[in-house]
């Protein structure tokens, strides 16, 4: 199975958690692929990947915003049709359910298939967001 993580690299706690996830799929047999948005320069096609981990910073303590650069990422990608996908955030005091509806929304006018959302405080959430979709191989 092949995964990728796109998330943004200005959390380091979100960086944390998507790397503990990844370790979790590379265990399991997965090929993982890390995007890191800031770091890339050209668009990216999604359509060699069976499943897509999209992970967020939760950037407003009310409104529930998501950070600027995975929506501006996400709308330059390409491959998203049709394209099992998972969102994440780390949860907030505040917002954490709008941002990931925000995040879902904008992955879904992609065109990809939503299967599952999580606010992931740590690594039993990650664990069990992981274990849901990747199966030891």
């Amino acid at each position: 199975m092949r995964v990728a993580f796109v998330y943004s690299g200005k959390d380091k706690r979100l960086v944390a958690v998507t790397k503990y996830m990844m370790e979790l799929c590379e265990k399991a047999g997965c090929l993982v692929k890390s995007v890191e948005v800031e770091s890339v320069t050209s668009p990216i096609n999604f359509r060699p990947f069976d499943l897509v981990l999209v992970g967020a910073q939760v950037v407003s303590t009310f409104g529930g915003q998501i950070s600027q650069e995975v929506v501006n990422f996400l709308n330059s990608a390409t491959g998203m049709e049709g394209k099992r996908s998972v969102a994440y955030v780390l949860p907030a005091l505040f917002g954490t359910d709008k941002a990931l509806k925000r995040l879902m929304a904008c992955m879904e006018r992609l065109g990809a298939f939503v299967v599952d959302f999580e606010a992931v405080r740590g690594t039993k959430e990650a664990e069990n967001l992981i274990a849901r979709h990747v199966r030891r191989g």
